[in-house]
């Protein structure tokens, strides 16, 4: 199913596999209503299972999987609901943000959000929708820099998952 990927040791081995399976289902590499085996996944990675049953928690957290007990888990179908109430919820939340950073944004931060939009003008021009969508997730990261809170990104990156996979 997935591609053998190098683990990064300084980095916990549930969060690497995490991202790796949120992409790959809002990417719709992986389609919505496909059983995820923990078994076939934790192989694949050469891991224990541990690992994988804990991403597998903050997916479903996401609302990317459900997890149903002895039946499996299930990649969760597009709710256009969820789609709704996420993009309500991060339009107040980074309008929170952009005020705040029009306060205490400083010239390097200013020069880095312009390159951003140069990557992602290229990208839009080349027609690559992936890059585009990298470098807006970029874009955004950079104004929660600018405030210096980290928790902001993480909250909109669980809010924003089934947008995502919309996008």
């Amino acid at each position: 199913m997935f591609k053998s990927i190098d683990l990064n040791i300084s980095e916990p081995v549930n969060q690497q596999i995490y991202r790796t399976l949120r992409k790959a289902i809002i990417t719709c590499y992986v389609l919505p209503g496909v059983l995820l085996s923990e078994k076939e996944i934790s192989s694949q990675f050469n891991v224990s299972r541990q690992p994988v049953r804990e991403a597998f928690i903050k997916l479903a957290e996401a609302g990317l999987v459900q997890i149903l007990p002895q039946r499996g888990t299930f990649v969760t179908k597009i709710s256009i609901k969820k789609v709704v109430d996420g993009q309500f919820i991060r339009e107040a939340v980074e309008c929170a943000i952009i005020k705040r950073a029009a306060i205490e944004i400083n010239q390097s931060d200013i020069l880095l959000l312009q390159k951003n939009l140069a990557e992602q003008k290229q990208a839009n021009e080349r027609e690559d929708i992936s890059y585009f969508l990298e470098k807006d997730d970029e874009f955004h990261q950079i104004l929660m820099n600018v405030i210096d809170c980290p928790m902001a990104w993480q909250t909109v990156e669980n809010i924003k998952a089934m947008m995502d996979r919309v996008r």
